[in-house]
C-alpha cells in the first residue's frame, strides 16, 4: 500500500479551525487581593471577552454550569469541591463585549486550610463543546491576631434561639502597610465559622472598644485613620446592620455608652454630615430660629 502525504492544505485548515475556536473568548481572573483571611471570602472577577464575531450564550449545559475552577493546594494536589452543583446566572455576551463576572472561588471549594494555593477558572463553551481555561492566579490564606472573643447566646424569637455562638475581633495585614479589623462569628459548640469580613482599616492608635446590648448585638467602634472612627453593629447572624463614620471635634472623641437597660448608645465626635456643615453653621443661628419669648436687645 503506498502510503500518500497527508495534504498540507487540509492541515493547514484545521489549525485555522483550532486558532479560529482559541480566539473566540478571551479569558482573565483577577483576585480582588492575594491575601486573605481564613474563612473570607476570596473575591474577584472574571473578565470575558467575546471575539467570535458573534452573539454568545452562557448557561447551564446538561446539568453541568458553564463556570468551574480548578483550586490546587501549596502541594499541588487538586481541592475536591463541596457537595452541591452552585450554578453561575447565565449571560448573554454580544459581540465584541466584555463582560465582568463577580466570583467568590471559596463559595464552593475549601480553602480554610491555611497556606498558598493555586486557581483557574474554567468556562464550558457548548457552541463548539469546549473548555476554556484561565491562567492560574495565586493566593495565600493566613489567620489574624486574635484580640477579643466571647460565646453569646442566641436570644428568644430566633430559629436558633437557646443556642451559642462566639464572636471574635483580629487583625489581620493586607499588606506591608495596610491593616484591617476583622469579625468573625463561629458556632460555640462545633466551631463551624459562619461569617469572617473586614469591618474597617486599623489605626493602632486607639484600642477598639466594643459592648453587647440587650439582643446581644455587638457593637464595635475603632480608628481607621487619625481623628476618624467607624462605628459598627452586628446582629447575631453576623450581619453588619448599621454602619457610619465619625470624627473627632476638639477634646470630643466618639465613645460608647451602656446602660443598665442593655442599651448601648453613641455619644462625642462627630457625624459626617455634622462634619461637612461649616463652622458658622453649626455654632451660628438666623433671627428667625430663637425661641419664642427671648427679649430683643
Amino acid at each position: 500500500m503506498i502510503r500518500r502525504p497527508f495534504p498540507v492544505c487540509l492541515i493547514a485548515a484545521l489549525l485555522a479551525v483550532c486558532a479560529s475556536a482559541s480566539a473566540q473568548i478571551n479569558l482573565d481572573l483577577k483576585l480582588d487581593r492575594t491575601l486573605y483571611l481564613a474563612h473570607e471570602p476570596i473575591t474577584g472577577e472574571l473578565i470575558i471577552s467575546n471575539m467570535a464575531g458573534r452573539d454568545l450564550i452562557f448557561g447551564d449545559s446538561g446539568g453541568l454550569s458553564w463556570l468551574d475552577f480548578s483550586v490546587y493546594d501549596g502541594r499541588g494536589n487538586l481541592v475536591t469541591p463541596v457537595q452541591g452543583e452552585i450554578s453561575e446566572r447565565p449571560i448573554v455576551l454580544n459581540a465584541g463585549q466584555t463582560y465582568k463576572h463577580k466570583v467568590v472561588i471559596n463559595r464552593r471549594y475549601p480553602m480554610a486550610t491555611l497556606g498558598a494555593y493555586r486557581v483557574k477558572a474554567s468556562v464550558h463553551f457548548p457552541q463548539i463543546n469546549r473548555v476554556f481555561e484561565t491562567k492560574a492566579v495565586s493566593v495565600q490564606v493566613a489567620d489574624g491576631q486574635p484580640m477579643w472573643s466571647q460565646i453569646v447566646g442566641v436570644p428568644q424569637g430566633h430559629p436558633q434561639s437557646g443556642t451559642y455562638r462566639e464572636y471574635a475581633l483580629m487583625t489581620y495585614y493586607h499588606g506591608a502597610r495596610s491593616k484591617a479589623l476583622y469579625f468573625r462569628l463561629r458556632d460555640s459548640d462545633s466551631g463551624m465559622v459562619f461569617r469572617t469580613y473586614p469591618i474597617g482599616d486599623y489605626v493602632t492608635v486607639r484600642q477598639p472598644v466594643h459592648a453587647l446590648d440587650s439582643q446581644n448585638q455587638l457593637h464595635v467602634l475603632h480608628m481607621t485613620a487619625p481623628q476618624t472612627y467607624r462605628y459598627t453593629v452586628i446582629n447575631i447572624d453576623g450581619e453588619p446592620v448599621r454602619q457610619q463614620t465619625l470624627y473627632e471635634k476638639g477634646s470630643s472623641r466618639p465613645e460608647l455608652k451602656s446602660t443598665a437597660y442593655g442599651e448601648v448608645t453613641l455619644v462625642g465626635g462627630l457625624t459626617e454630615d455634622q462634619a461637612q456643615t461649616p463652622y458658622e453653621a453649626q455654632e451660628f443661628h438666623r433671627i428667625s430660629e430663637r425661641p419664642p419669648g427671648l427679649p430683643n436687645i
